[in-house]
């Protein structure tokens, strides 16, 4: 995966577009960057992240600039440009980049600790997790916990849901809650509750306008109806805003995103819009061909391919969700199964592909931090530690058989049982079938191609893409692709990642 070739060209000033100049060096106070695939983002954003933090009428302001994104990957990748365009002393405290869910992390203690929101049994500093899997494995049952937040008192409910679901019991999670344990999502339940009260959503103002004099919002179509109110809120406060994203790269509704509201927000507020139409990406006249009709809903097809000699030229598999790329047969080898559900023996085979996947690629398994919070196994190093026995695992794999698989399982769950408190439950299809899919990969005679979901890939480019596609996404392609779909902006991303060529795999 490479970064934007605009970004690698820019070191300083002297490479930047008419339109990346003027972005970045505008005064608007409240300004939307509209920045297509390979325009140079990131670049822009970093760049003005400086110019906001150098700014000389600023040089007496105590106020923090700063800059948000939604992962920690996104949030890394953004330090790391400032940092070489600015120095490192441009994210020296009280300026930084960092997720939006430490925003609203420091929000909930500010609050905690003015007195306006009160913990149950007092308390005002909270231990936040990403998730209850490094307490408990996740299990099929219908228990479920929720807050209320009555003149700035949480509480914290217990019931139950209509169907059983694999979850983390309630019965895990909500005495957690109580000894002032909580997730990053309970941190918005409880934050959004709080905001309804117009004294807190006063003091938010308050604050924010009193900590922060720039505010840069990456990927704002990521957003949801909290992540909005808040951003809104900071402009109220006063403090310059910039939002940057392109409404076809929105692929986070299914963590509560509302894309369609940023326009909303972005009239009401009056920003500033300045689009960066100049993408570095297409090095092929007709990808960037593909692209332009893909974003102007013009009917678009892919190259077809099966074979393995052309399979062999590309650099990645993508596909809107993993059991596609599986489905494909030995010559990908995708980094993950499945979206992580949190259960033990999925977390073990997890282990199991990152040693695949670091042995062929040099990648991560996409959800190897997931599997190790699931094993409780918090020293990293352990990865390291257990080269051996996962190898010893896969060459078990690699004698083939279904026998083959279930002495594999069996080599697992020991290994499992050295390093973590958890254990692996009995040998079954359900829980063995991970491996089996290694096994097959494993068995190609070639070097497979790594797969990775929409989601995954967005903000990385390769020079060949492959694209796996379902009837209906063919159809789609075909029809012409509407940037209200959800589905049609997962198929742009996938179709605008290649330097050189798209392709369908089948």
């Amino acid at each position: 995966m490479t970064e934007n070739a605009a970004s690698d060209d820019t070191s300083g000033a002297t490479g930047l577009t008419e339109q990346q100049r003027l972005a970045i060096g505008t005064r608007t106070k409240r300004l939307f960057i509209e920045a297509g695939p390979g325009t140079g983002k990131t670049t822009v954003s970093a760049h003005r992240f400086g110019v906001h933090r150098f700014e000389s009428e600023a040089r007496r302001d105590p106020r923090a600039v700063v800059a948000v994104s939604f992962t920690r990957a996104a949030t890394l990748n953004l330090v790391r440009r400032v940092q070489r365009l600015w120095g490192r002393r441009a994210v020296t405290w009280p300026h930084r980049v960092v997720t939006l869910d430490t925003i609203m992390c420091d929000l909930a203690h500010d609050l905690l600790q003015a007195g306006l929101l009160r913990w149950p049994n007092g308390h005002t500093e909270l231990r936040i997790e990403d998730s209850w899997a490094s307490f408990s494995g996740s299990t099929w049952n219908r228990t479920r916990y929720w807050f209320t937040v009555a003149q700035g008192l949480v509480n914290i409910h217990r019931g139950f849901v209509t169907s059983p679901r694999s979850s983390v019991p309630a019965t895990v999670s909500a005495p957690l809650l109580a000894e002032g344990i909580c997730t990053h999502q309970d941190i918005r339940d409880v934050l959004e509750l709080a905001i309804a009260d117009p004294s807190i959503a006063t003091y938010v103002r308050d604050r924010l306008g009193a900590t922060m004099r720039a505010l840069i919002v990456d990927e704002v179509f990521d957003a949801n109806d909290l992540d909005i109110r808040i951003i809104e809120t900071v402009v109220e406060a006063g403090v310059a805003v910039t939002l940057v994203g392109d409404p076809w790269q929105a692929l986070y509704v299914f963590r509560g995103a509302r894309p369609e509201v940023v326009p909303l927000l972005l009239e009401r507020r009056r920003f500033r819009t300045l689009p960066l139409t100049r993408s570095f990406r297409w090095q092929h006249p007709g990808q960037q061909r593909l692209a332009e009709e893909l974003r102007a809903g013009q009917s678009a097809s892919l190259r077809a391919t099966s074979h393995e000699a052309d399979l062999a030229g590309l650099d990645v598999v993508l596909a809107l969700r993993w059991k596609g790329l599986w489905e494909l047969g030995p010559g990908v080898l995708p980094l993950a199964f499945h979206a992580f559900k949190g259960g033990h023996e999925e977390a073990a085979a997890t282990l199991l592909l990152n040693h695949a996947t670091r042995s062929i690629f040099s990648l991560d398994a996409t959800y190897l931090n997931n599997a190790m919070t699931a094993l409780a196994i918090t020293d990293h190093d352990v990865l390291r530690q257990i080269e051996p026995q996962l190898q010893e695992i896969t060459e078990t794999l690699q004698a083939g058989g279904k026998a083959s698989v279930t002495a594999a399982y069996a080599q697992m769950a020991a290994l499992v049982e050295r390093i973590s408190p958890r254990r692996l439950r009995a040998a079954h299809h359900n829980h063995t079938r991970r491996l089996a899919l290694i096994q097959s990969r494993l068995a190609y005679p070639g070097r497979p191609v790594p797969g990775l979901t929409t989601h995954q890939a967005k903000g990385g480019e390769w020079e060949a893409v492959g694209v796996r596609l379902t009837p209906d996404e063919r159809n789609a392609l075909a029809a012409g692709l509407k940037v209200e779909r959800d589905t049609d902006r997962k198929l742009y991303v996938a179709c605008t990642r290649a330097h050189l060529m798209t392709t369908e795999v089948t």
